[in-house]
């Protein structure tokens, strides 16, 4: 009896004095939708006027750590937020992509590959339990959407295409995250006061499948279009739309500076510009190509991409500590590649092995491998020039130079040789399955710390909670299926292609005629635009209108 009671004391003891554990070990075990309301568990809510989320694309644990051996003292920034992990799984696999990864956080979903902004079509896998099929392939309102109808501003800054799939997922409905053309569109109608990265291929009348000029459209939608660093810099607009690449921006240590801003620069830029607004502002943050890198197996390019975002993490911080009611969050989709310090030449001789034979090479880098291998030629005859020129290498095997010279990717046969001398381990050219690090940081003790281990859509519903705003609410005014509800206002309903990926919804009632271009926020009548509240939405088989935008019609 005596032995039952000194165990009961100490069970009632840890339950008081660690109430935290016993939440995470249980935390987010379905789809809930409690932070869909803008309310903590607890029913308490505390909101922050700014919320930035940065995205390290790719960046696993084990990359964080290897990247970190090159930055002064051995420290980055984000050490002194870590507050938890984040499970990835996808809806219905264990490994996660870019596309339902960045929908988890945008939208408090988990979704499924390839799926942008969407409800999935399959689920069963942990943190997706609840599955209701009738809502499979439909838009669903995101945490951006949410802050811009608060009254907030709102920002996009990626160094890839800002139409690829994490910062899509922000901005864009579709089931597909190659459908690059109409994601970008959508975005370009979504209000978003400040975008920066790559991507102009994609705005352009020349190369867009519809030949439509959205560069022109931004203009008349009065943005600041700049296409260099000291445009980005030299702005005074409250709307900046900055395209620095056709398609992606160069790895960090690649870039033109005089051309190309750094992330941090983006970063600083972007707060600049949405810290005008009283209200407050949401900010994406991606650093892209952490994750091109780690698909190519380039540690040169991982470890410089991930220095340039704990600089851009800095900039963030920065920001928050000097405004409390500003909330930052790090957390990446997933990992790439697999990196491990360590590889199998290195099995026997580890304990032995000085920090040098990881850094030396890549420390003393010129350029990635990707930059590399852009300066040889046809027959790849100077690989001996390139490697001696960005890497000091001037002992290269007949074997390391088949490697470069046979495979169709030079920048993975590069990062192979860098990798196997220093002792660098790949296991994938894909994505990895591990819990990544989550980082947190707000200056109000009142607000509700995110932390332990959580699943990343558990991040979208944080976001929803702390701006104060109830997603699910806003999918029900937001994507209205527009048939039946236009149908049943006694109107008739065609959807028409009009071109080439070129479609508008045709609504007839009482002798007039309303035409919904897609991926816009508009109605035209009578030869007249008529701005609603949110896009006209085409997910491939249905076609969604806000309310605001069937009301229109009469």
């Amino acid at each position: 009896m005596k032995k039952f009671s000194v165990l009961v004391i100490m069970m009632l003891a840890f339950m008081i004095f660690v109430p935290g554990i016993i939440f995470s070990i249980g935390a987010g075990e379905t789809q809930s939708s409690g932070a869909q309301s803008g309310k903590s568990s607890t029913g308490e809510t505390s909101t922050v006027q700014n919320v930035i989320l940065m995205i390290p694309d790719g960046m696993s644990i084990e990359s964080y750590t290897f990247a970190r051996w090159f930055s002064p003292e051995w420290k980055f920034t984000l050490d002194e937020i870590l507050t938890g992990s984040v499970r990835i799984n996808n809806s219905n696999v264990p490994q996660a992509d870019s596309a339902p990864a960045a929908t988890a956080m945008s939208t408090g979903y988990k979704s499924e590959a390839p799926y942008i902004g969407c409800y999935p079509s399959v689920a069963g896998m942990a943190g997706a339990k609840e599955f209701d099929p009738k809502k499979a392939d439909t838009p669903l309102a995101t945490v951006l959407e949410a802050a811009y109808r608060s009254g907030r501003s709102t920002g996009v800054v990626s160094t890839s295409n800002v139409n690829h799939a994490t910062p899509a997922a922000f901005a864009s409905h579709f089931p597909s995250r190659k459908a690059y053309d109409t994601l970008i569109e959508q975005m370009v109608y979504q209000n978003i006061s400040v975008v920066l990265g790559a991507g102009s291929v994609y705005l352009d009348a020349k190369t867009r499948k519809d030949g439509q000029d959205l560069i022109a459209e931004l203009k008349r939608l009065g943005y600041n279009y700049v296409t260099d660093r000291k445009g980005m810099m030299s702005s005074s607009s409250d709307k900046l739309w900055g395209m620095f690449a056709p398609k992606a921006m160069n790895y960090d240590i690649d870039r033109d500076p005089n051309v190309e801003p750094s992330l941090a620069e983006m970063t600083k830029k972007a707060i600049e510009v949405l810290s005008k607004n009283k209200t407050g502002f949401f900010l994406i943050v991606e650093g892209s190509e952490i994750d091109w890198a780690g698909h190519a197996n380039d540690p040169v390019g991982m470890a410089t991409d991930i220095l340039a975002y704990d600089k851009a993490v800095k900039v963030a911080l920065d920001f928050a500590e000097k405004n409390k009611n500003t909330v930052v969050i790090s957390a990446a989709d997933h990992g790439t590649g697999g990196i491990t310090m360590g590889n199998y030449k290195t099995s026997g001789t580890y304990t032995k092995e000085p920090l040098e034979l990881y850094t030396k090479l890549i420390k003393n880098a010129k350029k990635t491998s990707f930059g590399a291998g852009l300066e040889l030629n046809k027959e790849r005859s100077n690989i001996k020039e390139v490697m001696a020129r960005n890497f000091g290498i001037t002992d290269l095997t007949a074997e390391e130079i088949k490697t470069i010279k046979d495979i169709e990717d030079t920048q993975q046969g590069i990062g192979w040789v860098i990798s196997g001398r220093s002792g660098i381990g790949w296991t994938t050219l894909g994505h990895v399955g591990g819990d990544i690090g989550l980082y947190f940081y707000c200056g109000n003790p009142a607000v509700r710390k995110l932390q332990g281990t959580i699943f990343n859509h558990q991040i979208g519903e944080y976001i929803a909670e702390v701006l104060g705003v109830n997603l699910n609410d806003l999918t029900k005014k937001l994507f209205i299926e527009a048939k039946p509800a236009l149908e049943k206002k006694g109107a008739k309903v065609e959807w028409v292609e009009t071109g080439t990926d070129k479609h508008e919804l045709i609504v007839k009632k009482s002798g007039k005629t309303y035409r919904f271009p897609k991926n816009k926020n508009y109605v035209i009548v009578d030869e007249k635009q008529i701005v609603f509240d949110g896009l006209t939405v085409f997910n491939s088989k249905t076609v969604f209108l806000p309310q605001s935008a069937i009301n229109l019609v009469k």
